[in-house]
């Protein structure tokens, strides 16, 4: 299994300008090399941060883009069960990917609650708001 960094992820998932050969060498490694990938949490949320904050993806394309690295077959990510929580927890809520990943890793390490001054996340379940 080789590990995966988030510049190789992002370039195998878009295609910026000026990065098209990138592109294409990260998508003929990944879809050609018979190797299995691995995709940690960490690089699962900078690439989700960067899919909606620089190239203006919408929730519907980042839900699709993780479903994807999901059901790849040559792709495995650190915790598919606490990744399809946290995407669960992304379409149904208002708050980022992230958000609901940090939750849900939370609760598998054993948290009863995630604290935070987010008010789009505090509406999940694994979220609560200090008090005053």
């Amino acid at each position: 299994m080789i590990g995966l960094d988030t510049s190789i992820l992002l370039r195998w998932l878009i295609e910026e300008d000026g990065a098209y050969k990138q592109s294409e060498r990260a998508a003929e490694i990944i879809l050609e090399s018979g190797e299995t990938f691995f995709v940690n949490n960490i690089v699962l949320a900078e690439t989700v941060w960067v899919l909606k904050n620089k190239a203006g993806q919408s929730r519907k394309v980042i839900e699709q883009i993780v479903a994807r690295l999901m059901a790849s077959a040559n792709v495995e990510l650190e915790d598919d069960d606490t990744v399809r929580l946290a995407l669960d927890a992304f379409v149904q809520g208002k708050a980022d990917f992230t958000d609901y990943l940090i939750a849900e890793v939370n609760v598998a390490a054993g948290c009863t609650t995630t604290l935070t001054f987010d008010r789009k996340a505090a509406q999940h379940r694994s979220f609560s708001q200090p008090g005053p």
